[in-house]
């Protein structure tokens, strides 16, 4: 599993994003329970999560960006920046009065950020590895993704109660200048022209026609692919309420399970823990099973989050989440690996884009959602619809990768591995 570090550019690659994920790990473990804490109230937490979440409407325009430059370059514009926002927060909270605006705005402007690297991230993995290879590198970065949950979840629960907030959010700029400075280093390992598709538009970069043409292109190369079509109900039904499992989660552990921010970290910590496993073995049985039955599996264990409102206590509540999340980090890497073989290069980042757009797009709904029913109907009840949902969702995707074919083998990689 672990020969794919032999490809330095992945190695550079892999190094810089773990690091990085560390400190957003701990930045929003601590933001999120800054808030709750201030406030006390969850729906401070849910307006919190808009400013996550509105950007992804847009990522379309983020998947054209990855496609008309140079994809490296585009991760590491957003690192520095990231860099300069998250520098800016922590010296404001540091030297004035609590502003809740003052921290949204700045949510909002890093998940621009954050949102304008994912696409061009997915789009440039498979420039750094073979094609065989590349659940396996999907694989190590759930992994690293979720190692930095439980990384942070561990340490939270000690930590917030003797650290100040702004010491978790200096750590987390630091981290985007480390991440920044491996893309820099990575230029010497990766085909520079490879890092520019191929169907360069006459209309130029920056022409609005060129951008429209591109967004077309992402939607017919989807159109063309069944199964891209065919699994967005189960995935938009599943985002929709999974958005409480995020943002409420600080509420059930004060409000319901009187546990505090101990019970908040550990609820965190088993999700990280079992995505964490679900990664893992995805990555290692990837040489037995295709990703079609991988996706298959995941989504029926994702299912079992039905049952986590049926226990208000923590330690079940954790088992619940730890076992669904298993599914959730199988599925991450296989999903990631099907789209990447299925997708075109030239057409990759807007297909990205457009498809983590739509995806994304009914978390804001989900989070007015959540705010709404937990305002008119408490926070079990909200639980109780939510943990319905996302579990009807997965049945969903279950069935429809068990029934929809794909074809493969439209990937074309050039990788230098010394």
């Amino acid at each position: 599993m672990f020969r794919v570090f032999r490809h330095k550019a992945f190695s550079l690659f892999f190094v810089g994003y773990f690091i990085s994920t560390i400190g957003n790990a701990l930045f929003y473990l601590s933001v999120l329970w800054y808030v709750q804490l201030m406030t006390g109230e969850g729906k401070y937490v849910a307006l919190l999560g808009l400013m996550i979440t509105i950007p992804q409407l847009f990522m379309f325009v983020s998947g054209v960006v990855a496609d008309r430059f140079s994809r490296r370059k585009v991760m590491l514009f957003t690192d520095v920046f990231s860099f300069i926002i998250v520098l800016f927060l922590s010296i404001y909270l540091a030297f004035f009065s609590y502003s809740f605006w003052v921290i949204a705005i700045s949510f909002l402007l890093l998940n621009i950020c954050h949102n304008l690297f994912m696409p061009a991230s997915r789009a440039f993995m498979p420039l750094t590895l073979p094609e065989g290879e590349l659940t396996v590198g999907n694989s190590l970065f759930v992994m690293v993704t979720r190692i930095g949950a439980i990384m942070a979840a561990t340490a939270g629960a000690f930590l917030l109660t003797l650290v100040n907030e702004t010491y978790f959010f200096l750590f987390n700029a630091m981290t985007f200048l480390i991440s920044a400075t491996f893309l820099l280093i990575l230029k010497r390992f990766v085909n520079e022209q490879r890092e520019m598709p191929s169907n360069q538009v006459p209309e130029g970069r920056f022409s609005l026609k060129g951008f429209l043409n591109d967004i077309k292109d992402g939607v017919r190369v989807i159109k063309n692919e069944k199964i891209l079509l065919f699994m967005l109900p189960g995935v938009l039904l599943t985002n929709l309420f999974f958005v409480t499992f995020f943002y409420l989660t600080p509420s059930w552990s004060q409000q319901i399970l009187k546990a505090g921010a101990k019970g908040y970290s550990l609820l965190e910590l088993s999700l990280g823990l079992g995505a964490l496993t679900g990664a893992f073995i995805s990555g290692w049985i990837s040489k037995w099973i295709t990703p079609k039955l991988g996706l298959t599996t995941a989504f029926l264990l994702q299912s079992v989050i039905v049952f986590f409102p049926m226990f208000p206590y923590l330690y079940p509540g954790m088992v619940v989440l730890f076992i669904a999340s298993v599914g959730t980090g199988m599925a991450g890497a296989f999903m990631m690996t099907m789209m990447q073989q299925i997708i075109p290069d030239d057409y990759r980042g807007r297909a990205f884009g457009l498809l983590m757009s739509v995806m994304g797009g009914i978390v804001p709904i989900g989070t007015i959602l959540s705010g709404l029913l937990s305002s008119y109907i408490g926070l079990s009840g909200t639980f109780w619809i939510s943990s319905v949902g996302c579990a009807g969702g997965a049945i969903m995707l279950a069935v429809t990768f068990a029934t929809v074919p794909y074809q493969t083998g439209q990937t074309s990689n050039t990788v230098i591995s010394n």
